[in-house]
């Protein structure tokens, strides 16, 4: 990470969903998704889905370039000790500096010092560049869910922590 650049812990369910909600959009309008055909994809969430998220454990961290949140990310814990990476966001006018990269390092090194071994994320099925963008940071596809009311499905990406 550069000078200006940093990593912190942030709660805020409406920046949160700000950057979701405009990371995503792109995403929603290159696969044809809308609020009526995918409610609860990112794109199309209200900040209360992620209020509900924080208040059971999800954890959420903002990166900062000069003093402004660009990206997000996020993850929480199962019953099976099953770490859960997602809300991974970059506004679209950051992409391709590494910002996505560095989030996902910080959160795995965050799970690998709580003593996590695994952790899984959520793909949609149709996104091939972004399913290979993941293999490159050594995730590998374990299954394909269906989604009920979506028009897509998720493939279940998980990797082994060092």
């Amino acid at each position: 990470m550069g000078f200006m650049e940093s990593i912190i812990e942030i709660n805020d369910s409406e920046c949160i969903t700000n950057i979701l909600n405009r990371s995503f959009m792109t995403v929603a309008a290159q696969y044809g998704l809308t609020k009526e055909n995918a409610p609860r994809h990112p794109a199309f969430i209200g900040h209360y889905v992620i209020e509900k998220q924080l208040s059971k454990g999800l954890q959420m961290y903002g990166y900062i370039v000069t003093n402004q949140i660009v990206g997000c990310i996020g993850y929480w814990i199962d019953n099976n000790e099953i770490y859960h990476i997602e809300r991974l966001a970059t506004l679209p006018e950051y992409r391709h500096l590494r910002i996505g990269k560095n989030l996902m390092w910080f959160v795995e090194n965050k799970i690998a010092r709580k003593g996590g071994k695994i952790t899984e994320i959520h793909v949609m099925d149709k996104n091939i560049a972004l399913i290979e963008w993941y293999k490159k940071l050594e995730y590998a596809v374990i299954r394909i869910d269906e989604i009920q009311h979506l028009p897509f499905n998720s493939c279940v990406m998980n990797k082994a922590l060092r």
